[in-house]
């Protein structure tokens, strides 16, 4: 409810407004959109006129995927003249284009163009803006496969078509992902699912900040997790851990094979992701990628060998090494 400036025996705190807006504004850019909406309707409470309350508004409603809300407030403070008014206009764009309304893009963008509102650092990229939603009407079927994603013969299409997930998480990306969460929890559950898709879909949830927990299926085991807190691949203290010895052991010896061996076990931790490998042992992997390096580049090695570079138990060794050629299979869609 709006404070009654005149009536109300409530005297509120000096600023009180300023200080809410500014604290919404810092959860807004901490991606706490939550609490930035209810930070920004508190200020709203004392003072329904202030613009920046309802551009953060429209951004929180946007990001937490409320894109209805969003688009009416937008449309209100285009009509009413508040805020600046082409970055409403851009924040505006943003959310037709989410919500797949080309047509009204076309429309409001052209009848911009027809009163020569544009200022010239804005101009290409609204005419861009412009030509896409024009290609997007003419040709909607561009995005025919992601319209209904959860009807029955998308689904059964998609869910074994390796080639359409793929094509599905690249349309996705910088797209609000909300309607598509059991698409891509359903796909991540597939046991016979490919896992190089699975990872691309967690990567793709965490940058999308999403944190329900969602669970995974690759190479017989299940697991839980909330993608925006799990670790990604290329930070995982373990790609670090064994690069260390390697560096030190075939660093050393051959630059160029350790490169190779480095990606090797780079692409490792991507396909297994979001598990971790199965032995502990740094020094066991060090010998094993080692191994399986040199015999990728028909280099032979026995175990003699790597024993004196390495500390390892030959059985967990042949297993070691089984498991980076089983893996790197999987490497490549």
């Amino acid at each position: 409810m709006k404070h009654d400036k005149k009536n109300s025996k409530i005297i509120p705190f000096p600023n009180v407004k300023e200080r809410l807006v500014h604290k919404g504004m810092s959860a807004l850019k901490e991606k706490k959109y939550h609490e930035a909406l209810q930070l920004f309707s508190e200020a709203r409470n004392y003072d329904n006129e202030e613009s920046d309350l309802y551009l953060g508004m429209a951004i929180c409603f946007l990001e937490i995927g409320e894109l209805e809300q969003a688009k009416g407030i937008c449309e209100k403070m285009l009509k009413e003249g508040r805020g600046h008014y082409f970055t409403v206009l851009q924040v505006y764009m943003t959310i037709l284009i989410q919500l797949r309304q080309y047509e009204k893009v076309q429309e409001t963008l052209e009848v911009v163009l027809q009163e020569n509102k544009l200022p010239p650092e804005s101009a290409e990229q609204f005419y861009k803006l412009l030509e896409f939603s024009r290609k997007m009407t003419e040709a909607p079927d561009i995005e025919d496969m992601i319209e209904e994603p959860l009807e029955g013969q998308f689904q059964e299409s998609l869910f074994n078509n390796t080639e359409e997930q793929v094509k599905l998480v690249h349309t996705l990306k910088d797209r609000n992902i909300t309607k598509f969460i059991g698409l891509l929890k359903t796909i991540l559950q597939n046991p016979s699912g490919h896992p190089v898709v699975k990872t691309m879909i967690l990567q793709l949830l965490a940058e999308s900040d999403y944190g329900e927990p969602v669970s995974v299926t690759k190479f017989g085991e299940m697991i839980t997790i909330h993608p925006n807190k799990a670790v990604q691949p290329d930070m995982m203290p373990v790609l670090k851990n064994i690069l260390n010895v390697l560096d030190d052991t075939l660093g050393n010896e051959n630059p160029s094979l350790y490169q190779a061996v480095e990606e090797l076990w780079r692409r490792h931790l991507y396909v297994l992701y979001p598990f971790q490998p199965k032995f502990s042992d740094d020094q066991l992997w060090a010998a094993a990628l080692h191994k399986v390096g040199y015999e990728m580049h028909g280099i032979d090695i026995d175990k003699d060998e790597l024993h004196i570079l390495y500390s390892f138990h030959d059985h967990l060794l042949e297993e070691a090494c089984a498991t980076i050629k089983n893996i790197e299979e999987f490497s490549y869609l």
